[in-house]
């Protein structure tokens, strides 16, 4: 049982009013006020406001809500407007992630690690899509130069332990997958994710026990599948 997300963060260099406007569009979209920060962004781009930023945000928006051809739009326009707005090509590498566009998806994080190494939210999903192509090992690759920037990077390392399932080498897997727990306890993938290995290892008394503190930290699914590792 395995959960990929694609985690989205904004990196975009803002000041003064520019800035005020912007923080609110993104708790808008926290909060999923999409339609109110679509006519926000909308406005800025009639004004020539931060255009660039306006773009951006809103093939975000779009992204967000599963509308790619609209998220493509936006995002080549900004890519044809602004070719050295970076976060753009972030952008167009994870509208391609979700249509399923792997390489091209990998393709456009590279043009933003090119530039900055150490970008971590493009080696984290450029890993996803290097997992999306089964290429497990150059998915760790990105992961441990991610970490090595972010240490505390909970999901990076659960998609990590993740890799290292899928490459049959339960003893990271394992090791990630606490450490994930450690960092994040709401991170309830991590703790099925982890009872599954100790599943498969006929290891009932470990996988039980993870299940159980998986329930004690809320997790309702773990509530539900409680009687497949507790017999």
């Amino acid at each position: 049982m395995r959960s990929i997300f694609l985690y989205l963060l904004v990196i975009v260099g803002l000041f003064g009013q520019g800035q005020t406007v912007f923080s609110k569009v993104r708790e808008c979209i926290l909060v999923s006020a999409f339609k109110t920060s679509l006519h926000q962004m909308d406005s800025c781009i009639v004004k020539n406001y931060h255009k660039d930023s306006a773009l951006y945000y809103k093939g975000l928006i779009y992204l967000k809500i599963n509308n790619l051809k609209e998220a493509q739009i936006n995002c080549g326009l900004l890519i044809k407007g602004y070719p050295n707005f970076l976060e753009a090509h972030f952008l167009s590498g994870s509208i391609y992630f979700s249509e399923k566009n792997y390489q091209k998806s990998i393709d456009e994080f590279n043009i933003v690690l090119t530039k900055h190494p150490n970008h971590v939210n493009a080696l984290y999903n450029r890993s996803l899509a290097f997992g999306a192509l089964s290429n497990y090992k150059k998915a760790i690759e990105d992961l441990n130069t991610c970490l090595s920037s972010k240490p505390m990077y909970s999901q990076a390392y659960c998609y990590r332990a993740s890799c290292h399932e899928s490459l049959g080498d339960h003893t990271k897997a394992i090791k990630d997958y606490e450490t994930t727990i450690n960092i994040d306890p709401k991170n309830f993938d991590a703790y099925i994710d982890l009872a599954y290995i100790y599943h498969k290892q006929k290891d009932n008394v470990k996988s039980c026990a993870i299940i159980n503190d998986a329930i004690k930290s809320g997790s309702q699914v773990a509530e539900e599948i409680k009687e497949t590792f507790c017999k």
